[in-house]
This record gives C-alpha cells, sequence and structure tokens, in this order.
C-alpha cells in the first residue's frame, strides 16, 4: 500500500448500497420505526496514516454514558457545534477533542457514503484523511476510553468479518449480526457500515 494507491482507491465510485446492504435486514426494523424522526446531520473522521511502516487507521472506544452509543467502538466525530462552517470542519474539530489531532492536519482525500442512524436520528458523514506523519493522540478521558490503532490490512483480511448477538436497548438481541473483530474489539452498527464501504473501495484495487 502506498499513499498514492490509497488516494486512488478514494477517487472511486463509491459502493454505497452494495457495501450497506449486508447490514440491511438488521436495520430494516428500526427504519421502518423510526422514518418520521427527524434526520439531523454528523460528521466522523477516518485518519490514515503510517506507522512501523503499515497503514493504520484510528477506532475509538466510547466511555460508558447514559445513551445510545455507550462503550461502542467508533470514528471520532459527532454533530456540528453553531460555529462549525461545514461538516468537513465539524469532523476535523470532534478529532482535536476528542482524540488530540490538531483541526490542520491530514488531507482530505474522500467522503463516504452518508450513514443514517434510526435510533440516535443522525445522519452521519463520513471523512476520510491521509496523513504524512503518524498523528500524535491525546484522549479525552470524558468521551473517550481508549484509542485503537488498526492495521489497514487487519480490515482487509477475512478473518476480520465474525457474526455475533448484539443485545441492545429494551433487551433486544440482533441474532448473528456481520460485525468486524479488529484488535480484539467487536464492530458494529453505523460504523461497520462504514468501515465496509472502505474494506470494498481497498479490496477492488
Amino acid at each position: 500500500m502506498t499513499k498514492e494507491w490509497l488516494l486512488r482507491c478514494f477517487e472511486k465510485e463509491l459502493p454505497g448500497e452494495a457495501a450497506h446492504a449486508p447490514y440491511m435486514r438488521y436495520r430494516q426494523q428500526f427504519e421502518k420505526s423510526y422514518a418520521k424522526k427527524q434526520r439531523r446531520p454528523a460528521a466522523v473522521a477516518i485518519h490514515l496514516y503510517l506507522k512501523n511502516a503499515a497503514w493504520h487507521f484510528i477506532l475509538i472506544e466510547r466511555s460508558t454514558y447514559n445513551g445510545q452509543h455507550s462503550g461502542q467502538m467508533a470514528f471520532p466525530g459527532g454533530k456540528p457545534d453553531p460555529t462549525d462552517p461545514h461538516l468537513e470542519y465539524t469532523a476535523r474539530r470532534e478529532s482535536l477533542e476528542e482524540i488530540g489531532i490538531t483541526i490542520n492536519q491530514g488531507q482530505h482525500i474522500g467522503t463516504l457514503s452518508n450513514v443514517w442512524i434510526p435510533v440516535s436520528g443522525f445522519e452521519v458523514s463520513p471523512y476520510v484523511f491521509l496523513h504524512d506523519e503518524t498523528p500524535l493522540l491525546q484522549p479525552d478521558p470524558r468521551e473517550v476510553q481508549h484509542i485503537e490503532e488498526v492495521a489497514l490490512q487487519d480490515l482487509l483480511s477475512d478473518s476480520s468479518l465474525t457474526l455475533k448477538d448484539i443485545e441492545i436497548s429494551g433487551g433486544q438481541v440482533l441474532e448473528a449480526h456481520p460485525c468486524f473483530l479488529l484488535n480484539n474489539k467487536i464492530v458494529w452498527g453505523a460504523t461497520a457500515l462504514m468501515l465496509n464501504e472502505v474494506r470494498m473501495l481497498l479490496g477492488e484495487s
């Protein structure tokens, strides 16, 4: 994997629905239940960088709190502040606040397909940033329990794909839900949809 190769990957047409399709059986009931819920914009950042001669990206394990996404694996991100000029800035600002990556770090090389999260109402725009240097990471303990640096090659491996019963609010269980197993952490939900689109963009090259 070279920088030029990654740039070419993210210039391709997005697979969109094809990347999200494996998860639709599990999302349809929620999309129907929350169909009339107002969609609110949000943004996340996918940071790519070289470390020990291999390309990596960042996932965060969210702190435990009383909310829909407590303790989940995710990309840094959140909703826009009133002073944010655009959603790319939101992704950069949230990266600064949550993991310490300064706002001007990283070249924006692509934006993935939006992902709607029915239970919270957020429609998330995922921004991809490429770094020439390994960023210095500093987690905000209020929001981030742990930072995971994941090798891109691990995402492309078939061993990263798994099925798991996921317990959600209300005692419901999503049986044999498609997930990623990365750094021994289960990644599901909207983050898994975004990862699958990255995986398809890189895997088809």
